[in-house]
């Protein structure tokens, strides 16, 4: 019934600010049981993976505005029809700032027919990063990294499109195009695209989540071994849960003020890592002090039992004492009589 009461007392906002601000709270919150630990970080991570979420959404419908207003403004009128795209232009337009991080750069090539040469100009204009390459039936996504190895994917337009929209789309030219990306009929693509990014997010940010939470229990299971405690691994886990908490509201501080203002903050992970170990490591500590207090308590008390034995094994002493001395009273009165009785002195009586 105790136990009962005490996770009640415990909700999820409770333990966020006996996480941060009382250490003593933690064994009480770590006697639930490692499951209820697991639940309150995965909750954690659902509200981590609900602000890179909200983020990362925004972030693109951004992205998708500034494309439309970049089309409207600075791409020639072009027409995709029969599954192709038609430009007006004599050479290749080139769109290096491009403001989404998926993709560094943008090259449009409608002019280019054979496959071959397509591939000779993915070849000469391939960069370090991302980039999207638009020929004239197809787009391609390569990737190249700091080693020379490239990934590459390639749709066609129709492929491509039934990604941004359930609508069978036949044709459409440049004004088409920029009236549907600022259009409501977005929404359908915003919505699929926040809730994949929730799912990965949570997934991953779970599973990361985990990982730290089991360093954290590692060291703070060799922190127990140097402050001579005992302490099974089980409870030392859920303790390391609630101890990532202040960790994980940095970070999701730390996503917030990144789609503000772009900055990195070297060593963050480092610093994630060392917060939740300097809570570890003092509640370890606290609890070592606790049991020397109570370790204190009984030895007083085992004093306390010790004196109160010996004055108890006193008085029986003294209680044997007293009816043995009383046995002998009554033994001595009782042959008194007897001689008495028949008619003997009793002793000490002068002739």
């Amino acid at each position: 019934m105790k136990r009962e009461e005490t996770i009640v007392k415990n909700n999820f906002f409770k333990k966020i600010w006996y996480s941060i601000t009382k250490f003593e709270k933690y064994p009480e919150m770590a006697a639930e049981g490692i499951q209820r630990a697991l639940k309150y970080l995965i909750i954690l991570s659902l509200i981590v993976a609900l602000t890179i979420m909200i983020g990362l959404t925004l972030e693109m419908k951004d992205v998708i505005q500034q494309l439309a207003n970049y089309i409207d403004q600075s791409i020639p009128n072009f027409v995709y029809e029969n599954e192709k795209l038609t430009m007006e232009i004599d050479e290749p337009l080139f769109i290096e700032d491009v403001k989404y991080i998926a993709i560094d750069r943008i090259i449009i090539n409608p002019i280019l027919e054979t496959d071959e040469e397509k591939e000779n100009f993915e070849k000469e204009n391939q960069k370090n990063g991302t980039t999207m390459f638009l020929f004239n039936d197809k787009i391609v996504l390569s990737s190249k990294s700091e080693n020379d190895s490239t990934a590459r994917q390639a749709y066609t337009y129709k492929e491509f499109i039934a990604g941004y929209t359930p609508e069978d789309v036949q044709t459409f030219d440049k004004a088409k195009l920029v009236e549907y990306l600022k259009s409501e009929n977005m929404i359908s693509f915003y919505t699929r695209y926040s809730v994949s990014t929730l799912v990965y997010a949570m997934i991953t940010n779970t599973i990361i989540t985990l990982y730290y939470c089991l360093i954290i229990a590692i060291l703070g299971w060799v922190t127990t071994k140097i402050a001579r405690i005992k302490i099974k691994f089980e409870k030392i886990y859920s303790l390391s849960a609630y101890a990532l908490t202040l960790s994980i509201i940095l970070n999701i501080i730390y996503i917030v003020i990144n789609y503000f203002i772009d900055f990195t903050i070297n060593y963050f992970q480092v610093a994630y890592i060392t917060i939740a170990y300097i809570y570890m490591a003092a509640i370890i500590f606290i609890i070592k002090d606790d049991l020397i207090k109570k370790m204190q308590e009984v030895e007083e008390i085992k004093k306390e039992q010790e004196k109160v034995r010996e004055e108890i094994e006193m008085q029986e002493e003294n209680q044997k004492k007293n009816k043995e001395d009383q046995k002998k009273k009554e033994k001595k009165e009782k042959d008194e009589k007897k001689k008495e009785d028949q008619g003997e002195e009793p002793e000490g009586s002068g002739a």
